[in-house]
């Protein structure tokens, strides 16, 4: 009896994460057989009006709290693909072209674009692979701004135009501003997760 509860704990236990696997760039990948919610939802982008995919957003010096300079969010950027996908990936040594072309490297997800609210759902390593959200709008500026908070925290699952303007007033932590750049040289390659 004792090692068929075993047994069965251990089935559900190793059935119901997902396992994520590391590709040949070292960076983190669903596997084959997962299936992103936000894939089922998709409209491809038709024009360049409310987000640009000839263009990356650029996150530079953003501090994580409204009135403190030591924590500080990493400079990264986001590259948007006009079937619903993105990549976002961290810079040290600032933005180089070969990485923005390579489909490979950066971590990947699908976004939403309702209005000027985006959602991104991205995939992590977090409980052996899951998807976390993160929402934001695009301003005025035509500059993506992405709350600090996961809106699954307080039971928000949703965020309106409103929501979000509401959200960056009121909360203790900075949005992430991510500013258009234009980098000579981005060619297309077909995402493939």
């Amino acid at each position: 009896m004792k090692n068929l509860l075993l047994l069965t704990l251990s089935f559900i236990f190793l059935t119901s994460c997902s396992h994520y696997t590391v590709n040949k760039a070292g960076y983190i990948r669903p596997p084959k057989n997962y299936k992103f919610p936000y894939k089922k939802q998709l409209k491809a982008l038709t024009d360049n009006e409310t987000i640009d995919t000839t263009i990356i957003y650029s996150l530079k010096n953003s501090n994580y709290y409204r009135d403190s300079e030591e924590y500080k969010n990493g400079d990264n950027y986001i590259r948007f693909y006009a079937d619903g996908r993105f990549k976002m990936q961290g810079t040290k040594e600032g933005i180089k072209l070969e990485d923005v072309n390579d489909i490979n490297k950066g971590i990947v997800g699908y976004y939403k674009l309702k209005s000027n609210v985006v959602k991104l759902q991205i995939y992590a390593d977090i409980n052996a692979g899951s998807d976390q959200l993160e929402f934001g709008m695009i301003d005025k500026e035509k500059n993506l701004i992405i709350l600090n908070e996961n809106p699954r925290t307080d039971f928000c699952i949703g965020y309106s135009e409103k929501g979000i303007i509401r959200k960056i007033k009121k909360s203790y932590f900075n949005p992430k501003v991510y500013e258009k750049v234009r980098i000579a040289g981005m060619t297309y390659i077909r995402p493939d997760w």
